[in-house]
């Protein structure tokens, strides 16, 4: 046994003494096509993890062993692979690459060259977005992708700023895309945009099957940033930023709010409330006229973040470490938020061929709130419904002696209301093993837990309220109270083969990906899911001419029946590169085409982006059935095909692209579905898969880029459109499907899934003699009131007469973007626009009335109502009459939407880069940033990005002052 050992050992010792002989070192140096030397090369062994990276003067030396081959990568150039066989020597040039053709680009679970493309796949450009303040990344897809739109409705700290839309909505459901970050499934709102390095989005079929029961609503693919092996760098990142309001409602004083109550009143037979005395006074400035809206904004709202990270590394791995700190303000001391979260990313060079990245994230938001402002906009609501001639305090010698009105008053809730606190924490670990067989074949593991976990407190002290007397008339009571939201926990587990070579003498490549993965989602309110999916996907490209995508995915999900768990979700996609067939070559060599492609994909994708338990039966504590079972319960579906061309011409300064995409969802997924009143129960629910939708449309993107002496600049944009269209709304395309939760939509074959439901109106009814007239009314017409058609004739104005006005998507969308660079300064503009959208006026933003279904007092009418409302005087006017209570015009009409079409100035931003201080501060960069300053619109409302309402957190124009540095 002994001597077997030692032989072992020797054997051992042996072969590690000649793989140490074998090794060698490489040295040489990285320049460019004029000799110029090039820092940061990136220089690996192919088929494994180790590298390193070029010096200032562009020499590199690097330990290789055996028959290796060595890549040279540089972002702008075009990448290198040399055998070192025979040489310990390897000087390299490299060539530019202005059309970055080889660049690689994330496409999923692998990463593909940009030549070798055939779906449709955008990248962000993250350059420009990280030089700018963003305060949630959602911000970032605002006229920066073309099919991709946000409607951003208000700047609430703490908020989500909107839903992302790609290429339209076609479900019931969450229509939110899917976001992988680093290979997990997670939220976008959390992520610093300071540490991402690249955000791809998936939008068709072919690119998105990938994801099967998850890419029906497109797929954003996000990396965090990375060390790079052989540099240490400290990269910093400050900026602060002012926040105006820029949709504040233009309120009606004292002396027109009583014009406006008597008119009311008056018109409806009533008593009026106001004297000509206290018009007068309040027109001469002595009558209350509080402007209840500026006294719950007291002060500026402001924000401020800082974000830095380290990174580095060496043989060993390399490690990025990165923390962010972003606090936001609101208008008054109670509101705001905080977010701090801590980012670690490790690659671990295991071996030579094995390699684990190791990722950790920790994030925290704080959000703090009034107690009666848990939503965010309370508050202003409140303040809305107060009018000017109500008071804040008694005229008595008690001091803040609040008046209450119906136990209201805005500034009473700020002081004495009471506080809510919000935590939302995140934290992440995830683990991506790899190990390279060879250059071409990799195997590599994904194990990843996420949990979630929220909490809330409040707290208000007891206070009493006194009338002008001094006597006691109310208390808000001392109320303390914490909760524990609902946790969750996510695991995945995915296990992959990929494999990537070049064939017929390096004529062609193929890519193949292979994996299974599974998922499981658990609740501490004791729901749980889980998922498991089988995927395989082929890249291949003939002669760099013809390229070939196929993809093929197997989706299993606890949430639907049994027997209807699983789902199939294949794809395909043809490109064909025109500019490298022959007969292209004058006009390739002559520079007026550099890169023509044609693209075209079809395939299927799901959507399981609903509630757990959906299709099983729900009963009550009595015993009722309330949801009865489906065993039928299954997948909604997404067919999609898309065509495209790719052009870069004039000598790679104008890339243009246009696509043409249809998507046919069906067997939607409709989980409040009422059951036929033959069971018994009008609230008899059950989930079923119905209805069809179609979503159609197109998107140009073009961006020429050049250089004269020493600017550089650039100029692009984009338009496109979406078209929405209900194809079936039940079992047959005859059927009719009405919300009981929503009275104002309703589905039938031709109309838009969101659409407006309502009535046609004919003008206003000018006398009592018109009204009594008419047969076709609503109950409590009077003069003034809004005449709608009778479209079936039939003397009644019911639900038959509605008919479809319109939806709120926005349409003919488009940006307009411009950089410019002399020196060491730079200038960027983005604008963004909608060029037609349907919104519409309702609440306080539209009415003069609060219609709360109780009182439907006046709040405090806008002034633009005033102008524009219906008098006798005023026959043609816009709007109706004024009114109090029970009103018909307080019903969806046409007359209640405007055009909301809008041109918005994004951002607008001018910076100067310092290039080196001292030895070790590598550049220093100094911006002043304004965004969402201006806007242009003809829009009745306030912000035609929202729709009209009774009062919200206001949309914010933002200039902020930053500083970014890098240390190395």
């Amino acid at each position: 046994m002994f001597k077997n050992r030692m032989f072992l050992l020797l054997m051992l010792l042996f072969s590690m003494a000649q793989a140490y002989g074998q090794q060698r070192t490489i040295t040489g140096i990285v320049t460019d096509e004029s000799g110029e030397p090039i820092p940061s090369v990136l220089v690996l062994i192919k088929g494994s993890t180790v590298g390193t990276t070029t010096d200032l003067d562009g020499s590199y030396e690097i330990a290789v062993s055996g028959k290796a081959t060595l890549i040279f990568n540089m972002v702008g150039f075009k990448g290198k692979e040399i055998a070192t066989e025979g040489t310990s020597e390897i000087n390299v040039t490299l060539q530019e690459d202005s059309m970055d053709l080889n660049e690689v680009v994330v496409v999923g679970f692998s990463e593909v060259e940009r030549q070798h493309l055939a779906s449709s796949v955008e990248e962000l450009d993250m350059d420009l977005i990280k030089s700018r303040p963003i305060f949630k990344l959602e911000e970032a897809f605002s006229g920066t992708i073309p099919g991709v739109t946000l409607m951003q409705g208000n700047n609430l700290p703490g908020s989500v700023p909107g839903t992302i839309s790609i290429r339209g909505i076609s479900t019931l459901q969450n229509a939110s895309p899917l976001v992988i970050i680093d290979g997990m499934e997670q939220s976008l709102t959390d992520i610093d945009p300071n540490q991402v390095k690249n955000i791809t989005v998936l939008k068709d079929a072919a690119s998105a099957a990938l994801y099967g029961s998850r890419g029906a609503n497109g797929v954003i693919i996000i990396e965090t940033e990375r060390g790079t092996t052989g540099q240490f760098r400290v990269n910093l990142h400050s900026w602060a930023a002012l926040h105006n309001p820029i949709d504040l409602p233009d309120f009606v004083g004292s002396a027109d709010y009583m014009r406006l109550n008597n008119e009311a009143r008056s018109h409806q037979g009533q008593s009026e409330l106001f004297s000509e005395e206290d018009i007068v006074a309040a027109e001469n400035g002595n009558y209350t006229n509080t402007d209840w809206l500026g006294s719950v904004m007291q002060r500026q709202s402001y924000s401020h973040n800082t974000s830095a990270s380290i990174s580095g590394g060496g043989g060993v791995g390399t490690f990025n470490l990165m923390l962010g700190y972003l606090n936001e303000n609101g208008m008054n001391r109670l509101e705001g938020s905080e977010k701090f979260s801590a980012r670690f990313n490790t690659n671990i060079n295991i071996a030579d061929k094995f390699v684990l990245q190791a990722d950790f994230y920790a994030h925290r938001l704080q959000v703090d709130r009034l107690n009666a402002n848990t939503n965010g906009h309370g508050l202003y609501q409140q303040a809305w419904r107060m009018n000017p001639t109500q008071q804040i305090f008694y005229d008595s010698e008690l001091q803040d002696n609040y008046i209450l009105h119906n136990n209201i008053n805005p500034l009473a809730s700020i002081n004495h209301g009471g506080s809510w606190n919000a935590l939302h924490d995140r934290s992440t670990i995830n683990l991506r093993p790899k190990y390279f067989i060879n250059d071409k074949l990799s195997i590599e593991g994904n194990v990843s837990y996420l949990i979630n976990k929220s909490a809330e407190k409040y707290k208000r002290l007891t206070y009493k309220f006194f009338d002008g007397d001094g006597k006691p008339v109310e208390i808000w009571g001392n109320s303390v109270g914490a909760s524990q939201g609902v946790s969750q926990s996510q695991i995945t587990a995915r296990a992959m083969i990929n494999y990537e070579n070049d064939l017929r003498a390096g004529q062609d490549k193929i890519y193949i990906l292979g994996g299974t993965e599974i998922m499981n989602n658990t609740y501490t309110d004791y729901r749980e899911f889980s998922k498991a999916s089988f995927f395989a996907k082929v890249n291949y490209s003939f002669d760099n001419r013809y390229l070939l995508e196929g993809t093929a995915r197997a989706d299993g999900s606890s949430k639907f029946a049994p027997g209807n768990r699983w789902g199939f979700f294949p794809s395909g996609a043809f490109a064909w590169n025109v500019h490298n067939e022959s007969f292209m070559s004058g006009l390739i060599s002559s520079g007026s085409i550099n890169s023509l492609k044609f693209r075209a994909s079809l395939g299927l994708i799901g959507n399981e982006n609903v509630a757990p338990y959906l299709w099983q039966e729900v009963v009550n504590t009595w015993g009722w059935t309330m949801r009865v079972p489906n065993p039928d319960f299954s997948w909604e579906k997404q067919r999609q095909y898309n065509f495209a061309v790719d052009l870069t011409t004039l000598n790679n300064k104008l890339n243009f692209t246009a696509e043409y995409y249809h998507k046919y969802s069906y067997d939607l997924i409709y989980s409040d579905f009422p059951v036929p009143p033959l069971t018994g129960s009008y609230y008899l629910t059950s989930s079923v898969n119905i209805g069809e939708v179609e979503n159609k449309g197109f998107e140009l993107s073009a961006n020429y880029a050049d250089r004269v002496g020493e600017v550089d600049y650039s100029i692009g944009g984009m338009f496109f459109d979406n078209q929405n269209r209900v194809l079936k709304a039940g079992y047959s395309r005859a059927d009719t499907l009405i919300f009981k939760d929503n009275q104002d939509m309703i589905w039938y074959e031709g109309i838009a899934i969101d659409n407006y439901f309502g009535y046609e109106s004919d003008g206003y009814f000018q006398s009592w003699e018109e009204v009594d007239a008419a047969d076709a009314k609503l109950p409590n017409t009077y003069p003034g009131d809004i005449r709608y058609v009778d479209q079936n004739g039939d003397g009644v104005i019911n639900d038959e007469d509605k008919r479809n006005l319109g939806d709120p998507f926005p349409h003919m969308n488009y940006s307009i973007n411009f950089n410019l660079g002399f020196r060491r300064w730079d200038f960027s503009f983005l604008g963004q626009g909608v060029g037609e959208r349907l919104g519409r006026l309702n609440g306080l933003e539209g009415y003069p009335v609060l219609m709360d279904g109780v009182n439907n007092n006046l709040g405090a009418p806008r002034s633009y109502y005033m102008e524009n409302r219906w008098t006798p005087e005023t026959p043609n006017s816009r709007f109706p009459r004024v009114w109090t209570g029970t009103s018909p015009n307080a019903v969806l009409s046409d007359v209640w939407l405007s055009n909301a079409a809008f041109f918005r100035v994004k951002m607008l931003q001018v910076g100067y880069t310092i290039p080196r201080i001292g030895r070790n501060i590598n550049s220093v960069r100094i911006y002043f940033n304004a965004q969402d300053a201006i806007t242009i619109t003809n829009w009745e409302g306030l912000e035609p990005e929202r729709d009209g309402g009774n009062g919200n957190y206001p949309r914010m124009g933002t200039f902020s002052l930053g500083v970014k540095a890098t240390i190395n």
